[in-house]
């Protein structure tokens, strides 16, 4: 579809959740960590 090539731009939001600035927002993936997960955290 589009035939896109790497990157690919991460430009579709699934969900908007708004963060403080003292917040970050941690990605886990599967292949480096137990499970895909999202996790919002204290700085």
């Amino acid at each position: 579809r589009g035939h896109r090539e790497l990157p690919i731009r991460a430009d579709y939001v699934g969900k908007n959740v708004p963060t403080s600035e003292n917040e970050i927002v941690r990605v886990e993936l599967i292949e480096t960590d137990d499970e895909n997960r999202v996790i919002i955290c204290e700085k």
